[in-house]
């Protein structure tokens, strides 16, 4: 089951267009239903292509992308526990947010260019393979990243939520629908999922969690 909530956060004008992001959706996409599809050659793509980012990484994205995760953690809840983990954490303009919910938080990007602007707990891992236990996580953010379900489902604690943020809704690079997002866990864990979404600022959120 999916259900929406009404947005409360207004869209302002000026919102930007990522060149590119249609391919970036296609392969977001490919990777949540079919990861298997993802190799060595296409991370090390990726990686370089973050890298080579980071540095002006920040910009305008400083303004628009926490707005999104703020309302998911208002709106979202009940979120429990104490740690949280954050995949595709890039430079950390997400991280404050999460810290503020759950006092652990362990931030992972497949980019040391990204990480090494950042703070905290950080460790560059690619989420295809996430060098966490099992079980471990109270909650995963995941902002503007590729989706590896089995991963994600495996690190998180029995109950626990997966949470998705593309700042850019539709126009975001990694963005995929709620009813792929919830497919996608559903086939990594033969258990059903329900979603709640809403749009806020230029984004659209999803929090996920076992039916």
């Amino acid at each position: 089951m999916i259900r929406t909530l009404p947005r409360t956060v207004p869209a302002p004008p000026g919102k930007p267009v990522r060149a590119g992001a249609g391919r970036s959706q296609e392969r977001a996409r490919r990777l949540a239903l079919r990861p298997g599809t993802w190799t060595p050659d296409e991370a090390s793509g990726l990686r370089a292509e973050f890298d080579q980012a980071a540095a002006d990484w920040n910009g305008d994205r400083g303004g628009y992308r926490p707005p999104v995760l703020a309302d998911a953690l208002a709106r979202g809840g009940p979120f429990r526990g104490t740690l949280a983990v954050e995949i595709a954490s890039g430079t950390g303009l997400l991280t404050p947010l999460i810290r503020a919910v759950w006092p652990r938080a362990i931030s992972l990007d497949l980019s040391f260019g990204m990480l090494s602007l950042a703070s905290g707990h950080r460790v560059q891992a690619d989420a295809y393979r996430l060098p966490l236990a099992d079980g471990c996580a109270d909650a995963v953010v995941l902002g503007d990243g590729p989706l590896f379900a089995a991963e994600v489902s495996r690190i998180l604690a029995d109950g626990a939520p997966l949470i998705v943020s593309n700042a850019l809704g539709d126009g975001a690079p990694f963005r995929v629908p709620a009813r792929e997002l919830v497919e996608a866990m559903e086939t990594a864990t033969s258990r059903p999922w329900n979603a709640l979404q809403s749009e806020a600022h230029w984004g659209i959120w999803t929090v996920l969690r076992l039916g």
